[in-house]
């Protein structure tokens, strides 16, 4: 009686155990799934992600957005040699929907000239400007029976628009559905039975063994076998999380392929996420199959029980094992989520750091960055992570300098460079940038930091602080030799002209007479470059005042010309929109307007096309003076503005010195474009006043 006593005690500990152990691996096994679907998600999503970079790549080819069909035929080609074996074929199709091009064009060889613009991919580039990736569709279009080799498959597109912001049509390719189902989801086998199948957004099956399936709504399949009398329960609830959750993991009674009987099933699910597209990747295996080895060993214990108390002993220890290996599990768990949260902490100061920083593996991968470094580049972080940091990007987009990782990796020293210019969309940046070394267990250097500080406000206004002592000392030296020059010239003219009266007395002498012309010409010269010498050192401080910048230009040219007519050359007045208001001084805005307008006449010796352009942009006055001179070369662009210099013969190097000074004076800046042989833009930038201030002044005046 009392083995029957203590044999039934470990029979209900044993079902009892069995049960929390069997629920146990049952989670544990659907947490496996759930694992596998990621896993095939991920795998999907970097497939689909592959593709679309590369075609956002293509698409920013600036010859291929302007819809050049020599290039985007070059494009095709390098696009699809890019994705071989991913994708069917590339194609565009340009502005009216006709298929212009595709590669290779062996495959269906009578689609170039067909008629595409009623697909829905198109009609989205076209009047959303937005890629697009559209439904299971033919290709070739059910209206092109004529095609041979028609398939069905998906078309990913992206739209062209031309740098004049016309639409040049869409560069795509098509996707054969089969080829990712083949490779990601078919070989997926969770158990001895289970399965993967892959679902759309609205639930139609993409893929699943049971092929008569494929291309039919999860949701109608399961109202149809309800209506049938099968027993299908927790499909509404996978249907509500499955619309509402990136992943998840349920227990359901549905029927397992290729048995039409619903059995208990695990089943786990993930997203692929890209573009305007979400596919669900589920994973599912019998119930039984997942504790048939715990219920094989549920029923050897009741049989060895019921002989022998003996192995109630065994049993309980083994239980005792199963319950030591969860303690293990769960404080493995608990350690996880502290990696887990050191992981989080460590990852918000890095982003928190107020400076570029980039880590770097032995094989040249950007393994990290900040989100300060991604907004300067304007690119996301999961575009630049596990990219190589020279080869995968252009040169104007590269995030490290090479030189230095290389340095710091071979000496395992930290390497610093300072004053490091960096072009960045066109701008010029200054960094100090620094490479720190990250050691390993074995201490062998197995990362590298990039650290960047941004100077280049530090520099501008130490270069603003130099050339302003060097516009004062040359102030001042230039008073001091016009001054001495001045007097002597003022008396050898009045000599001269006494000297002409005299000639004049004594008789017709034409060549004294031309060669006193010639003494009073250069006297002359002399004189206003004593003059511009003059005026540069006693420019005053400004007195600003309201100013009419378009009234002022006009008034300008309107006095110069004459002279530019005399000289052949045609000066055009452009604003775009309405002009705003300036605060500056009026007489030293003309002084500018005549330096910057004779400078470009100077340039334009065989007459030409004089362009002055005013537009007000966000805070700021623009004024541009474009001429079709001779230009200036790239070496000598930034010493132009320096006193003294200058390409003119007869120059004193003195004019775009003070069209500096007076921007400088009135808190804006001047800028020079220019190539040899093409011509030169003089840009000027003026704060624009606030309007508090501009009605102020309105009422002081």
């Amino acid at each position: 009686m009392g083995s029957f006593i203590v044999l039934g005690f470990v029979v209900l500990f044993a079902l009892y155990s069995y049960r929390s152990v069997e629920r146990e691996m049952a989670r544990q096994f659907n947490r496996e799934q759930g694992l596998l679907a990621q896993q095939t998600a991920m795998g999907i999503e970097q497939y689909m992600h592959d593709i679309t970079n590369i075609l956002n790549l293509t698409i920013h080819i600036q010859t291929v957005a302007d819809g050049d069909p020599r290039a985007i035929d070059i494009a095709l080609e390098n696009a699809f040699l890019s994705l071989k074996n991913k994708v069917t074929f590339v194609f565009w199709e340009n502005a009216e929907g006709i298929m212009t091009a595709h590669y290779p064009r062996a495959v269906l060889p009578g689609l170039e000239g067909k008629d595409f613009s009623f697909r829905t991919y198109f009609r989205v580039g076209k009047e959303l400007n937005v890629p697009f990736v559209s439904d299971i569709i033919t290709v070739g279009g059910e209206k092109n029976k004529d095609i041979p080799g028609r398939f069905e498959t998906f078309i990913i597109s992206f739209p062209l628009k031309g740098k004049d912001g016309r639409f040049n049509g869409v560069i795509g390719c098509a996707i054969d559905l089969s080829n990712i189902t083949a490779h990601y989801v078919a070989p997926i086998r969770p158990s001895e039975t289970g399965y993967a199948w892959l679902l759309d957004e609205t639930g139609m099956i993409l893929y699943h063994p049971n092929p008569r399936w494929i291309g039919m709504n999860l949701y109608d399949i399961t109202m149809k076998l309800e209506k049938q009398g099968v027993n299908v329960k927790g499909m509404q609830e996978i249907k509500h999380a499955m619309e509402l959750k990136n992943d998840g993991m349920y227990e359901f009674f549905f029927p397992h392929y290729p048995s039409p009987r619903p059995v208990k099933k695990l089943l786990a699910f993930s997203s692929v996420h890209f573009l305007n597209r979400r596919w669900v990747t589920v994973a599912s295996s019998p119930y039984s199959e997942v504790i048939s080895l715990m219920s094989g060993t549920f029923r050897n214990t009741i049989l060895l029980g019921s002989v022998s108390i003996w192995f109630v002993i065994i049993a309980t220890l083994v239980l005792l094992r199963i319950n030591k290996a969860r303690a293990t599990a769960s404080e493995r768990n608990k350690w996880a989520e502290r990696v887990l949260v050191a992981h989080k902490r460590l990852e918000t100061i890095f982003n928190g750091v107020p400076h570029y920083l980039a880590m770097i593996d032995a094989a040249f991968t950007m393994v990290d960055v900040n989100e300060r470094l991604c907004e300067l580049y304007g690119k996301r972080r999961e575009d630049v992570i596990d990219k190589h940091c020279s080869l995968d990007f252009p040169e104007s987009e590269r995030m490290c300098n090479l030189k230095i990782v290389e340095q710091c990796f071979r000496t395992g020293q930290i390497v610093t460079e300072r004053d490091q210019r960096v072009d960045i969309h066109g701008k010029p940046y200054f960094f100090d940038i620094s490479a720190i070394p990250l050691y390993d267990n074995k201490g062998e250097v197995d990362n590298v930091v990039q650290y960047a500080v941004d100077i280049t406000d530090k520099k501008a206004l130490t270069e603003k602080l130099i050339q302003a002592e060097k516009m004062a000392a040359v102030g001042q030296m230039s008073a001091h030799v016009a001054h001495e020059i001045r007097n002597p010239l003022t008396s050898v003219l009045l000599h001269s002209e006494l000297l002409e009266d005299e000639i004049r007395e004594h008789g017709d002498n034409e060549e004294a007479q031309a060669l006193i012309g010639t003494i009073k010409s250069e006297i002359d010269r002399l004189s206003q470059v004593t003059e511009e010498y003059l005026s540069y050192a006693r420019l005053p401080l400004p007195k600003k005042q309201l100013v009419d910048p378009e009234a002022e230009v006009k008034s300008v040219i309107s006095m110069l010309l004459p002279e530019a007519r005399r000289r052949n050359i045609e000066i055009e007045v452009a604003t775009s929109g309405r002009v705003p208001r300036i605060l500056i001084d009026r007489g030293q805005f003309r002084q500018l307007l005549i330096n910057l307008i004779k400078n470009a006449e100077d340039a334009m010796p065989s007459g030409g096309s004089l362009e002055i352009a005013l537009t007000g942009i966000k805070d700021n006055f623009l004024l541009l003076v474009k001429d079709t001179g001779y230009g200036i070369p790239q070496e000598l662009t930034r010493r132009i503005f320096d006193p003294y210099f200058t390409t003119k013969d007869n120059g004193t190097g003195l004019g775009l010195a003070l069209v500096q000074y007076i921007a400088n004076a009135h808190d804006g800046w001047v800028d020079v474009e220019s190539q040899k042989g093409t011509g030169s833009t003089f840009i000027l930038s003026i704060p624009i006043p606030p309007e508090g201030q501009t009605a102020k002044q309105e009422v002081q005046a």
